[in-house]
């Protein structure tokens, strides 16, 4: 896509789980400054920050499998993967004492929505390695007006700046 170089209509969001260890907490407040900054300098619309839980039932209604459900179709409609960073896993419920399938989710990630609809997710792999939050933020503030989209994953590249605009 080619545009005019116009932040309109761009916006991320930024999801943490709800409990972090310290380091973690930092990175968090680090990424979520970084995105305050992004917006400020107009390189993105709007960012707003959300946190999630560290995982959740597969057989329960959950935001969290909501918005994975998007992830993953967007993945899966941009021949990326999720994995290893979304995962699902058995586990124990210490509420009702029962093993089930649950998403472990990122401790981080990212979505970046262009005139409202999903356009990337971080982090996510390619089948020449992996693109994380950090590889986002900076591929934004190297390419200003323009926001980081996922390499498909048959190109041999490791990112490609797509303009904000149409």
């Amino acid at each position: 896509m080619t545009g005019d170089g116009s932040t309109a209509g761009t916006r991320i969001e930024l999801f943490a789980r709800s409990t972090l260890p310290e380091v973690a907490s930092r990175r968090r407040d680090q990424v979520a400054g970084r995105l305050e900054q992004l917006a400020a300098d107009g390189h993105v619309t709007d960012v707003t920050v959300e946190t999630w839980e560290r995982k959740v039932p597969l057989s329960e209604n959950h935001d969290e499998l909501t918005r994975y459900d998007r992830f993953r179709t967007w993945a899966d409609e941009t021949g990326v993967s999720l994995d290893p960073f979304f995962d699902t896993r058995t586990c124990y419920s210490m509420e009702t004492g029962d093993r089930g399938e649950w998403l472990v989710l990122p401790a981080l990630c990212l979505a970046v929505y262009r005139d409202g609809e999903l356009d990337a997710v971080y982090p996510h792999s390619t089948n020449d390695g992996s693109r994380s939050v950090l590889d986002c933020l900076n591929a934004i503030e190297a390419a200003p007006g323009r926001v980081a989209r996922p390499v498909e994953s048959e190109a041999p590249e490791r990112t490609d700046l797509v303009e904000l605009s149409d």
